[in-house]
């Protein structure tokens, strides 16, 4: 299958607006994210990631999906950039994935249903931008494998992507950012879905940018 041309991208700035103020910890985070969120919070430090429940929720019921048979599943995170105070931090506020080829150790999207997973984009409703990306370990604990890492240095290098990493087996959620040749751990917030407005612009964008694709 050919992939889409781009033939024409507008770079956004990003949006000028407080962080969420109503906000709550996933209750699958470990003992180490919830001490990383509080110290955060306890130090008056903005976070870096905002996470809609509608985001989280759709995450979580399709890991949970796929646990008993121990797949793997990924999917895209759309949401906002945002800037205050001097401050950039990202809003996620809904998934995109389509059918994907799977097994307990690998996941990757079925080349097959990409033409779907874009159709499903451009419906999402409103002015995205791709701010990571999400998949799971089933049983085996939350963190980026080297071919993760490989992953996000191909695809995610910009400061406000994230890999949000779920184990549907033991509980277990993680959002993880470059840190030099590694990676390190990031806390983040739930977010309420009716306290964000969400933009009903042109929907198709792609790692920062917004394309039109022929």
């Amino acid at each position: 299958m050919a992939k889409p041309r781009v033939i024409r991208e507008v770079r956004r700035d990003p949006l000028n607006r407080p962080p969420p103020q109503d906000i709550s910890p996933h209750p699958w985070f470990t003992n180490e994210t919830k001490v990383l969120y509080d110290e955060a919070l306890r130090r008056g430090h903005r976070l870096e990631i905002y996470m809609s429940s509608l985001a989280e929720e759709k995450m979580r019921e399709q890991s949970l999906r796929a646990a008993p048979r121990r797949l793997e599943v990924m999917g895209l995170l759309l949401g906002d950039v945002c800037s205050w105070g001097g401050r950039t931090y990202s809003i996620i506020r809904d998934v995109g994935t389509t059918d994907l080829e799977n097994s307990p150790a690998k996941v990757k999207f079925d080349p097959s249903a990409l033409p779907r997973l874009f159709n499903d984009l451009d419906r999402a409703g409103f002015d995205y931008v791709v701010v990571g990306w999400y998949h799971s370990h089933p049983g085996h604990t939350c963190f980026m494998s080297r071919v993760d890492l490989r992953t996000q240095k191909r695809a995610f290098t910009q400061g406000y992507h994230c890999s949000v990493v779920i184990d549907p087996v033991s509980r277990e959620v993680r959002a993880f950012k470059l840190t030099g040749e590694g990676y390190s751990e990031v806390p983040f917030a739930l977010v309420a879905p009716e306290a964000l407005r969400f933009r009903r612009l042109k929907p198709l964008s792609s790692m920062g940018t917004e394309a039109e694709t022929r």
